[in-house]
């Protein structure tokens, strides 16, 4: 009995925690998912830059494009 009336005295601290977790847990899952995505950009602008671009196929063409359209994405964030 004595724990259910504790319980009842704390209660809003105990909702002010839970509503904490569900905020701050969601957000560092946001920064983990955007490090990890800048992360991807990053290595594959690195493959791509190791590569040649002469002579420059349809392949390389898109190859180049898609490049610069990461590069742009990178700067963004």
């Amino acid at each position: 009995m004595e724990f259910l009336l504790w319980l009842n005295q704390f209660a809003g601290l105990l909702s002010l925690c839970a509503v904490l977790a569900a905020i701050i847990v969601p957000y560092r899952i946001y920064k983990k998912q955007r490090k990890d995505n800048l992360q991807t950009i990053k290595d594959e602008l690195e493959a791509m830059n190791d590569m040649s671009l002469f002579p420059m196929s349809g392949s390389d063409r898109e190859r180049y494009t898609r490049k610069s359209l990461l590069e742009k994405q990178l700067k963004r964030k």
